[in-house]
């Protein structure tokens, strides 16, 4: 059995060893593309649904791509026979400012099993944004396609801060369908765009939407937007903006400076900023100053479908306000809606005046010193995220302005200042491009310190003491070694409670004990005596009483005091027989012999003589004898 378990396991490690890293990443939900393969591996992983409805999904393109000698077909190109597009991206992706060059969507254009076609075909609850194509598709097939170089068909998807360069071009093909930026918008805004493209459609087609941004908007906003490339048309809808705007659609802050040159007998709508407008639209603060090239132009004046804002209105109730026009001999602003905007000269746009004028209507545009004027530069939302997430009453500063979060800012470099309770103020430099990575601004704050101050006391408090002088100073060392430098504020309890160890630890010491040595020799002297033979023993006395025992080593002097009081008491004792202070008793002296002169035997001269001698001389010798025995007592 364990041969078996060991064969299965080194099996598992050999076929590891062929499977590719990628395939352990984040999954779908985010990648980030540097190579064409990556592009064309992510396009196939749309095509097989895995990102069918993934809103959450994020794809970067985090380099410029060159797709010089590939036949592009769209991301998501499954359809099925009636049409619909089996598979879509549904996520966000972030061109971050790169560019995709040599896009030739040429030779699958027209082609049946792609009815929607661009870098996308179509896109359902996305976000596209940062993307710049460079291509070209000159059409050599026939056929109906909705065509928008960065998305065929929009479905409730935002596509922002996009430029496409892309030319459009058709001489002698039948085609339908639309040619955009974004070919069809549903539901959908599209903004912060770009193109620079030029379309040309030279045959007459029966339906068809060209506009510089959107083709065919439904329902849909199409604002701050910006077309400089040039239109020749014989399309049915075209627009410098948008080719048809229907059903409650907007065009806000747009202009359009390419030229324009309308083509056949009158019979299609062509106008500066849209071909065509339905019910419920709108067209506000937008101007066309881009030429009007009549060359080839067959109508007889007045012109009914040719106009500086509109060629045609299809109802009666759009909207149109604080519009302008670059004037044209017989091109009115609308024919149906001559109010639809202002009739202004081409050098007079490029003026500071009309600058003045549109922007005090409502218009937001920067003056531009070169030419007419120019839209803001895009605002991105940009997040901030302070850490850490627990702070309170955080301040964000932006340029020295209260911003809220997620504040809107346009590329550039920014000073930040961020500040918050218990916090050091966070000052620094922020860069703000179409790179979604710098949308995201994570500010670590960094909290004010711990206030050391009760800490640095009682350790000033250890460091004044003579550890030598007490019994145990281990439980003080441990205490100081214990506190920990670098706390912050929010740690301050932390830091107190290693004071307050180090003042319990001081508070627990005790004193050695003093040394009574000295004192227990004085006493030791002073039992030996006997205070009989003394004149006057109370200071002696006095002295030993006085003495106290318990002292500690700081008390030492007190101690040797007592000692030294004892030993003065002892030596200013006297005796009771003599004035002199007590000495320390000699040695008794030996007694003279008493000299006698002895009588000659046979001397009877004076028996009475020799009797009183006798007697003397034995009174003699008994008081020696007692004088002796007092002074063996005494000692």
């Amino acid at each position: 059995m364990k041969k078996k378990v060991l064969s299965l396991l080194l099996t598992l490690c050999l076929v590891m060893t062929f499977v590719p890293m990628a395939a352990f990443a984040e999954g779908p939900d985010k990648i980030s593309i540097t190579t064409v393969d990556e592009l064309l591996q992510f396009a196939t992983a749309v095509d097989n649904g895995e990102y069918d409805d993934k809103t959450d999904a994020v794809v970067s393109l985090d380099a410029d791509l060159d797709l010089t000698g590939i036949a592009w077909k769209p991301i998501g190109s499954v359809f099925a026979a009636d049409g619909t597009l089996q598979h879509y991206f549904s996520g966000k992706f972030y061109g971050n400012g790169h560019t995709i060059s040599n896009l030739d969507f040429s030779e699958n254009y027209g082609k049946a099993e792609y009815p929607s076609f661009g870098f996308f075909s179509e896109v359902s609850g996305a976000e596209i944004s940062g993307l710049t194509i460079l291509g070209k598709l000159d059409v050599s097939n026939s056929g109906w396609v909705y065509f928008g170089t960065v998305a065929g068909v929009a479905a409730d998807s935002k596509i922002s801060d996009c430029v496409s360069d892309v030319s459009f071009t058709d001489a002698d093909k039948y085609i339908n369908g639309t040619v955009a930026l974004c070919g069809y918008a549903i539901n959908s805004t599209i903004e912060y765009c770009q193109n620079k493209g030029n379309f040309s459609i030279t045959k007459d087609v029966s339906s068809f939407q060209m506009g510089g941004i959107v083709g065919f908007a439904q329902n849909s906003t199409v604002q701050y937007c910006a077309n400089t490339g040039d239109m020749t048309s014989w399309a049915p809808c075209t627009g410098g903006i948008v080719g048809q705007l229907y059903q409650a659609s907007k065009i806000i802050n747009c202009y359009s400076t390419g030229k324009m040159v309308p083509l056949g007998k009158g019979t299609t709508d062509f106008g500066g900023i849209a071909g065509t407008v339905g019910a419920g639209t709108e067209i506000r603060h937008c101007y066309f100053a881009g030429g009007m090239d009549l060359s080839q132009y067959t109508a007889t004046p007045p012109y009914k479908r040719l106009g500086g804002i509109v060629g045609n209105v299809s109802s009666d109730t759009p909207v149109f306000e604080n519009n302008y026009f670059v004037q044209t001999e017989n091109v009115p602003a609308c024919f149906k809606y001559q109010d639809a905007g202002t009739e202004k000269t081409l050098d007079f746009m490029k003026t500071e005046d009309f600058f003045k004028e549109i922007t005090a209507a409502g218009g937001n545009y920067q003056f531009n010193s070169n030419g007419t004027p120019i839209l803001p530069a895009p605002k991105y939302a940009v997040s901030f995220v302070v850490t850490p997430s627990e702070l309170t009453n955080v301040i964000i500063k932006v340029d020295g302005q209260v911003v809220t979060n997620p504040a809107n800012l346009g590329a550039g470099t920014y000073p930040v200042e961020v500040s918050a309770d218990n916090c050091e103020v966070f000052n620094s430099n922020i860069t703000i491009t179409a790179d979604t990575a710098t949308h995201t601004q994570t500010i670590a704050m960094t909290y004010l310190p711990a206030d050391y101050t009760k800490v640095d006391t009682a350790i000033g408090k250890v460091n004044a003491l003579n550890k030598d002088e007490y019994k145990d100073f281990t439980a003080v060392e441990a205490a100081v070694n214990a506190v920990v430098r670098g706390k912050n504020i929010t740690e301050q309890s932390a830091v107190n409670a290693m004071a307050q160890d180090i003042e319990k630890a001081i508070a627990a010491l005790q004193y050695k004990d003093a040394d009574y040595t000295k004192v227990d020799a004085a006493i030791a002297k002073a039992n030996a005596l006997n205070k009989d033979n003394y004149k006057d023993f109370t200071g002696v006395e006095a002295a030993v009483n006085a003495v106290a025992r318990g002292k500690n080593i700081t008390q030492q002097a007190e101690v040797d005091a007592m000692a030294k009081a004892i030993e003065d008491a002892l030596a200013a004792l006297q005796y009771k027989d003599t004035n002199k202070t007590a000495q320390p008793t000699p040695a008794p002296a030996a007694t003279p012999t008493t000299q006698y002169t002895i009588p000659q035997t046979g001397d009877t001269s004076n028996p009475a003589l020799l009797v009183v001698l006798m007697l003397v001389s034995g009174s003699a010798a008994i008081g020696t004898a007692v004088v002796a025995c007092k002074r063996k007592k005494n000692r």
